[in-house]
């Protein structure tokens, strides 16, 4: 590819402005609110999994185990969730969300939705193109990482 077909910027730039952009909107629209925007992330992924294990949020947010292991430790010592025994396997739990915790991903849905409706207005109509361009990026970007892997 020539520098004259070639865009200016990398598509990791774009994305990584993407998500900054995403990030300033989220934390204005939800700034006074009992959640950050990524706290609010890792609530959504137990709320919408009703119990989750810690590895399946690791990968459900692309994030380390050891990271997601820290994030389950807030929730625990805000009272926002529980562990509870995973009936097959005696090593591993699955992570429930508390009354109080529902109540904080509640509140914080309200401000998350008021700034992902003016998203919405903003890509005129086209969400599911959207959604399907950026679940490509993903796709490539994990499989890049495999492959980097297994090449060391």
């Amino acid at each position: 590819m020539t520098r004259a077909t070639r865009p200016d910027r990398s598509i990791f730039f774009e994305v990584y402005a993407l998500d900054q952009a995403i990030g300033r909107l989220l934390r204005e629209a939800m700034a006074g609110g009992p959640l950050t925007p990524e706290e609010y992330a890792v609530y959504s992924v137990v709320f919408e999994a009703e119990w989750v294990t810690p590895t399946e949020m690791s990968e459900r947010l692309s994030m380390p185990v050891t990271t997601v292991m820290e994030r389950v430790r807030l929730l625990e010592s805000r009272g926002h969730a529980r562990r509870v025994a995973h009936p097959e396997d005696g090593r591993s739990y699955r992570l429930v969300l508390t009354a109080a915790g529902l109540a904080a991903h509640r509140q914080a849905n309200q401000r998350f939705e008021v700034a992902y409706r003016a998203f919405l207005d903003s890509l005129d109509g086209d969400e599911s193109r959207a959604q399907s361009q950026l679940a490509r990026l993903r796709s490539a970007a994990e499989r890049a990482a495999r492959g980097a892997r297994a090449q060391k």
